[in-house]
């Protein structure tokens, strides 16, 4: 049965809800937060031309420049520390609104059936902080009377307690089973509804679901768990569950028949992503559906440092409605039930 793997980038969001934002919305909308915070004398501080997106932002405050004083240094992590808190936010904003949402018949509720059926073989690997791919997985069980009973603990591939057992000091990840035809959602850049202590690699890691039984301060103490779009994310991958999460992707890479990249067009700066592929496909030729609005003289030179060019497919790209045409055409296909 040919193993499939879909690799998210923020381009799937975009089509599933168009109010999701990409690099240059996410940037504008940090901004305007970040005007109305205390830190904001410090940001007219730093220099203009570092300033254009959120990339280059929390990679000029973050790093150890040897010209930095040590109180700009303080100043800088001060400012660094109340990004990625608004990052956090704007996503956990996009994901509460989606528990109100309802995807009945739109090709992505089809297509939550598709990668729910028993025996699927399919997995998905994802850059993106949102919730949205494990709502819309959940909305359609819970709308199925005949449908296992899921939660986002199933997708998590990595031991992750709910938050709620903060309160009970009940860890359920250690005696629960996961379901067995659940796809494993792998999120290498962390997620908006991931929370740690922020202290040690090994500490737990929580996830929240947004529901009733959560109380309002029930990440108190709690940092985001999410990895910033930086240059340099090496420092930032010291957690075990970000080392488990890269080598199963590896793993799930190695393995596949059919790979989707959706909404992804492997930028310059990020090179574990690159050669995280490279190492995977090393020896093998895999299929690779290359999803993606933007257009085949943007995309090309990109993606063929990555892979040989006997395996891309290019059908899907350059169109507006290029990840709903693959789904239709590609994933709801007979041979793809």
């Amino acid at each position: 049965m040919t193993q499939r793997v879909f690799f998210l980038g923020a381009g799937f969001s975009k089509a599933v809800n168009n109010n999701y934002p990409l690099m240059a919305e996410l940037t504008q909308q940090v901004f305007e937060r970040l005007e109305k915070e205390s830190v904001r004398k410090h940001l007219d501080e730093i220099p203009p031309q570092v300033k254009q997106n959120i990339e280059s932002l929390l990679t000029y405050l973050s790093t150890d420049f040897p010209w930095k004083t040590d109180t700009t240094k303080y100043a800088n992590l001060a400012l660094y520390a109340s990004t990625v808190h608004i990052l956090s936010d704007i996503f956990a904003a996009h994901a509460f609104q989606e528990q109100k949402r309802h995807y009945d018949h739109t090709i992505f509720w089809q297509f939550a059936a598709n990668v729910l059926t028993p025996n699927n073989n399919c997995n998905f690997i994802t850059l993106n902080y949102d919730v949205l791919l494990e709502q819309i997985l959940l909305e359609m069980c819970h709308r199925q009377p005949n449908r296992m009973t899921i939660s986002h603990y199933d997708f998590y591939s990595y031991p992750i307690a709910w938050i709620g057992d903060r309160e009970t000091h009940s860890f359920g990840f250690a005696t629960t089973a996961k379901k067995p035809t659940v796809p494993k959602i792998l999120k290498l850049h962390g997620s908006a509804n991931w929370f740690w202590a922020g202290v040690s690699p090994s500490d737990i890691l929580y996830y929240r679901n947004w529901l009733h039984t959560e109380s309002p301060n029930i990440t108190e103490g709690l940092k985001p768990y999410i990895i910033p779009p930086v240059l340099d994310k090496s420092s930032f991958y010291n957690h075990i569950a970000i080392h488990s999460l890269w080598k199963q992707a590896e793993q799930l890479l190695r393995e596949a028949d059919e790979i989707y990249i959706i909404g992804f067009s492997f930028p310059q700066t990020d090179l574990a992503v690159k050669y995280l592929f490279q190492s995977a496909l090393r020896n093998r030729n895999p299929k690779v559906y290359v999803v993606n609005t933007a257009s085949l003289l943007d995309l090309e030179p990109l993606y063929e440092q990555v892979f040989k060019l006997s395996n891309l497919n290019y059908d899907y790209t350059e169109k507006p409605d290029a990840v709903e045409r693959f789904i239709k055409e590609i994933i709801l296909t007979e041979g793809h039930q």
